[in-house]
């Protein structure tokens, strides 16, 4: 018995023959859905890998589907899970993205603008810490620029019960900041570069109330705090020890505003 998935893969598979169908393809067409939240009202609401192109200038790419998650539908940008990879990365990998969707990856600042160009967007913000504590950020207006305008953050309307660390002050606020790596320092941070200091690329203001991309530490760390962290939720020190305090898991994910799945 055919599946709903196994029809539209069948669909999207029958599309790529010039043979078939060759004459019903316009310049340019999209062969393949633009995002997760397409792949769910195609009636596909399985959590997954699946092909998406966001941009019909650019090839397909595989990202991860996450279909249950507050009705599903969410275009998975970033993982941390396991330290497995190094997020101290150069512009071009950030821009270009690295890693897999099977485990620990950072989608590509080119996807995070394709995918958030036209229409408005949400950016959901997972958290877990060593204890098995879930908490969780969501911005009802979310965007990443060009890469001309340095893949300038919004993420605004905040609500959920983890904080609003990206606007967490004048000094301290992710919200409109470009982007900063090591050998691209836009922060506002004037004695140094925030993405070196810190072992990551990110949203940089002077420097810092969060860092998702941040090294992986199994919990408690002493030192500089270039940890994973969210500063909304656990304080930035701890005063009886000095130590600070990475996350165990982190994963950011994306759709439409207008979006409306299961329940």
């Amino acid at each position: 018995m055919t599946t709903e998935k196994n029809k539209t893969l069948l669909i999207l598979k029958l599309n790529k023959k010039n043979d078939c169908v060759w004459f019903s393809v316009a310049p340019l067409q999209r062969l393949h859905p633009q995002d997760c939240a397409e792949i769910y009202k195609l009636g596909i609401k399985e959590n997954g890998i699946y092909t998406i192109q966001p941009d019909l200038h650019r090839s397909a790419l595989e990202a991860k589907c996450d279909m249950e998650t507050a009705g599903g539908g969410w275009t998975v940008i970033q993982t941390r899970q396991d330290g497995s990879l190094d997020f101290n990365r150069t512009w071009q990998e950030y821009r270009e993205g690295f890693g897999s969707p099977l485990g620990e990856h950072w989608l590509g600042n080119t996807v995070l603008y394709s995918l958030t160009s036209t229409g408005q967007h949400q950016l959901r913000i997972e958290l877990e810490d060593w204890h098995q504590q879930r908490r969780h950020a969501t911005y009802n207006n979310f965007k990443v620029a060009s890469e001309e305008q340095r893949y300038r953050l919004t993420a605004r309307e905040y609500s959920g019960d983890a904080g609003n660390a990206l606007s967490y002050s004048k000094r301290y606020n992710h919200d409109g900041r470009p982007f900063s790596t090591a050998d691209r320092d836009h922060d506002r941070y004037a004695a140094g570069n925030c993405a070196e200091y810190y072992s990551a690329g990110w949203w940089f203001d002077a420097c810092l109330a969060a860092n998702l991309n941040g090294r992986y530490y199994h919990g408690r760390y002493g030192g500089l705090t270039n940890g994973i962290y969210w500063g909304t939720w656990y304080i930035l020190t701890d005063g009886r020890t000095g130590e600070r305090y990475s996350f165990k898991r982190v994963e950011m994910k994306t759709r439409p505003r207008s979006f409306v799945g299961t329940a």
